[in-house]
C-alpha cells in the first residue's frame, strides 16, 4: 500500500440492514456508485465519523482515522474531512463571505493563491460574496458548499450526490466547477453519485455498492458496464440490455440483430458472429410521433407504446420495437406527444449511446 492510499473496512448493522465493505485504492479520486440503498450515504457516514457504533478501519490522506483494532478512533471534527451533503445546509443568516470565514476560522479574506481562493476562483462565486446564503439559486448554493468544504483546508474531499438536487442545465455547470476542482486539487475525493455518466466523467475508480456489500470496482469505463453491474442495471438506471449478434460489419460501425430481428448499429468494427451484450439508459431513448425526417442518430426503430408509469414527474414508457425497449420522458413530453398504451412512435437512439457490456 503506498503512502498516500486510501483503505476503508466498515461493519455496521443497523436494524435489517447492515454494511460489510473492505476495499483500498491509490487513485485520487473514487466514486461510489449504487441503487438507493444500498449504503452509498451509510459508508460515507463511517469515514466522517458519525456511526459510533461501526467497527472500521478508515485511511485517508495518508493518515489513519480509525482503527478499531488498535483502539484508534478520531472525533468527526480531529479528521479534517471537507464534507459537501446533498443539501448545501448553509447558514442561511450569513453572506457567502461569512459562511467560508466560518469553516476556515478566519475573519481575514483568504490569501492569494491559498486553497480557498483558488477554489472561489475556481467556482467563480467571487461576485457571490456578500450575497446572502438564502439569496442563492440551487446551483450558487452547491457551489459555495464545495467551497466551504475546501475552506477547512481538509485532508479529503466528500461529496454526497453534489448535483442529485440540481435541474440538467445547473447539474452540467456545478459539474464543470467539480471537475476544474477536481484537476486543481492534491487531495483524495470520495464523490457519491447514481449517475453512470457522471462517474465515468469524474472518477479514476469507481466503487459499486448494491445492499452494503461491494459489488465491483475497478475503473469506470470497465466496471460500470461489466457483467457484475448486469444484475442491477435496472436499478442503476441502465433500463435496457440487450443481446445480439453482429451480422454486418464495416470500418468504423457494424449492425447488431436480436433474436427477435431488431437492428441496431454500433459506431464500432467488430467481426461478423460475434455476440455482444448492450446496455442502454431509458433517458438516451428519444420518441418521436411522426416520422422523422434526415436525422443524426443512426438507430431509428417504429415501436408501440405498451404502457405508460408515472414516477415522481418523470415518465416511464414501455416500448414494443421488436424487442422491449424502456424510455423515460418529461410528462410534459407525454402530454405534447399525446402518448397513451397502443400509440405508434418512432424511437431514435444514437449509436454512441448504446454501451457494450464487458
Amino acid at each position: 500500500m503506498s503512502e498516500g492510499s486510501t483503505q476503508i473496512r466498515v461493519e455496521l448493522s443497523r436494524g435489517e440492514f447492515s454494511l460489510d465493505v473492505s476495499l483500498s485504492w491509490d487513485a485520487r479520486v473514487a466514486v461510489i456508485f449504487g441503487p438507493s440503498g444500498s449504503g452509498k450515504s451509510t459508508l460515507l457516514e463511517a469515514v466522517l465519523g458519525l456511526a459510533p457504533s461501526a467497527r472500521a478501519q478508515i485511511r485517508m490522506g495518508g493518515v489513519w482515522l480509525e482503527d478499531d483494532a488498535r483502539g484508534l478512533r478520531l472525533r468527526s471534527e480531529q479528521r479534517r474531512l471537507g464534507w459537501v451533503p446533498q443539501d448545501a445546509l448553509l447558514f442561511p443568516h450569513l453572506s457567502v463571505a461569512q459562511n467560508l470565514a466560518f469553516a476556515s476560522g478566519r475573519s481575514a479574506p483568504p490569501a492569494a493563491g491559498s486553497a480557498l481562493a483558488r477554489a472561489i476562483e475556481a467556482l467563480e462565486i467571487g461576485d457571490l460574496l456578500g450575497r446572502r446564503a438564502h439569496e442563492l439559486s440551487g446551483g450558487e448554493r452547491q457551489r459555495v458548499a464545495i467551497a466551504r468544504a475546501l475552506a477547512s483546508r481538509p485532508r479529503a474531499l466528500l461529496l454526497d450526490e453534489p448535483l442529485a438536487s440540481l435541474d440538467l442545465p445547473l447539474r452540467a455547470r456545478v459539474l464543470r466547477h467539480l471537475l476544474r476542482m477536481r484537476d486543481e486539487l492534491e487531495i483524495p475525493i470520495l464523490w457519491i453519485t447514481h449517475d453512470p455518466d457522471e462517474a465515468q466523467v469524474a472518477g479514476e475508480i469507481a466503487i459499486v455498492m448494491e445492499r452494503g456489500r461491494l459489488v465491483a470496482a475497478g475503473p469506470p469505463r470497465e466496471v460500470l458496464w461489466s457483467r457484475a453491474v448486469l444484475p442491477l442495471s435496472e436499478a442503476l438506471g441502465l433500463e435496457n440490455v440487450i443481446d445480439g449478434r453482429v451480422v454486418e460489419t464495416g470500418a468504423h460501425e457494424c449492425s447488431v440483430e436480436t433474436a427477435r430481428g431488431l437492428r441496431l448499429v454500433l459506431p464500432v468494427a467488430l467481426p461478423i458472429g460475434e455476440r455482444v451484450c448492450l446496455s442502454l439508459r431509458a433517458h438516451d431513448v428519444l420518441l418521436s410521433a411522426d416520422p422523422p425526417g434526415r436525422v443524426s442518430a443512426r438507430n431509428v426503430l417504429p415501436a408501440r407504446v405498451e404502457r405508460i408509469e408515472i414516477e415522481s414527474g418523470d415518465a416511464r414508457v414501455t416500448l414494443d420495437a421488436g424487442e422491449r425497449l424502456v424510455a423515460r420522458l418529461t410528462t410534459g413530453a407525454v402530454e405534447r406527444l399525446g402518448l397513451r398504451p397502443g400509440s405508434q412512435v418512432h424511437a431514435l437512439i444514437k449509436a454512441q449511446a448504446l454501451r457494450r457490456i464487458a
